[in-house]
């Protein structure tokens, strides 16, 4: 299996190119897709400017440090592959093969570690450890159904959502923590309706508990809950209204500091951007209207900036990539015919 040391030494070759590609100036790495109906992953500064082309791919991630990128590519038998590339150009390396739902994976906050999933097409999926540098499975974690995970701020922890049956209504999900290092997982809620488990500061979790399943005929909401990194002091933060045919709110990223925390509402036809203030639970709808008016992606870690995407989550030509102030305001594009945004800002 190919490694990023052997592709790294590509990128002394090409050291030329990925100077003029981002400069010795540049900021944080940005990267996204673009083409949906012959998708491309680009990486440029976190302005959207000296943009270059990784190669084909979908659901780019970047590690924080601005070094790393990993995404999805589909080979020509249609499975799909998780690869890693050098951010300043020079190769990328296939490292796991039957990457399975895109949306759960993500690099640890100290860059090392690659979270992702892996299996059939249909069936049970297992959670896995990757190591950035060599490229190669650092340890299985777990399988079965899984919706959201999350490092922990020290990288120490994983915290994922798992259930053993797929389907039903509703769900009978919880949310799991293990450490990185080795040991057994540890059940953190046991209400069989938690699930999409985000790791903040201070020890905190935000995650997702589905509500009023029994009152609710198309399915339940999704409110916002905090609990301590060990399971304890579990609360409620959002209070929100949901229609029949909407899910409600997802967390999905905390500033550094604590004080602020990103959401996004979703249902049918429907997804956009929503700050909440985690001591309040106070929300606001951030970016342009529209039932897909900007889908976040990602905040900046001093919370100032939401980097997310217009255009709505279906393919077509009329994506951008933009970031929003957290306080709201207009929305700046960044890159135009964009989508899937990440960022290491």
């Amino acid at each position: 299996m190919p490694s990023l040391r052997k592709f790294s030494l590509l990128g002394a070759l090409v050291a030329a190119i990925a100077l003029l590609a981002l400069p010795a100036a540049a900021g944080a790495t940005l990267v996204y897709t673009k083409n949906p109906f012959k998708p491309s992953v680009f990486a440029a500064n976190d302005n959207g400017g000296g943009a270059f082309r990784i190669g084909p791919g979908t659901s780019p991630r970047v590690s924080p440090d601005g070094d790393a990128i990993a995404y999805a590519f589909e080979s020509s038998n249609g499975k799909r592959q998780l690869k890693i590339a050098a951010a300043e150009g020079g190769g990328s390396a296939t490292v796991m093969n039957n990457l399975q739902d895109t949306y759960n994976f993500a690099f640890s906050p100290d860059s090392r570690l690659i979270a992702a999933l892996r299996g059939p097409e249909l069936g049970k999926r297992t959670l896995v450890l990757l190591d950035v540098t060599s490229g190669t499975v650092q340890r299985t974690i777990a399988s079965g159904y899984f919706s959201g995970l999350s490092f922990s701020p020290d990288s120490t922890e994983l915290a994922y959502a798992l259930t053993q049956k797929e389907g039903g209504f509703p769900t009978k999900i919880n949310v799991f923590s293990v450490p990185v290092g080795g040991g057994k997982p540890v059940q953190l809620t046991r209400d069989n309706r938690s699930q999409n488990p985000v790791w903040g500061p201070d020890g905190k979790i935000a995650f997702v508990k589905l509500l009023g399943a029994e009152q609710r005929k198309y399915g339940p909401k999704s409110e916002i809950f905090l609990m301590n990194e060990n399971g304890t002091g579990q609360k409620r933060l959002t209070n929100t209204k949901v229609g029949p045919l909407l899910f409600g709110l997802t967390p999905l990223a905390w500033s550094q500091n604590g004080n602020r925390l990103l959401a996004e509402f979703g249902g049918q036809d429907t997804s956009y951007a929503v700050t909440v203030n985690p001591q309040t639970g106070a929300q606001k709808r951030i970016g342009p209207p529209g039932e897909q008016g900007f889908i976040a992606t990602a905040l900046s870690k001093d919370g100032s900036t939401v980097l997310g995407f217009t255009g709505g989550f279906e393919p077509g030509p009329n994506h951008a990539v933009a970031t929003v102030p957290y306080g709201g305001g207009k929305a700046r594009t960044l890159v135009k015919g964009g989508y899937e945004p990440d960022w290491s800002r």
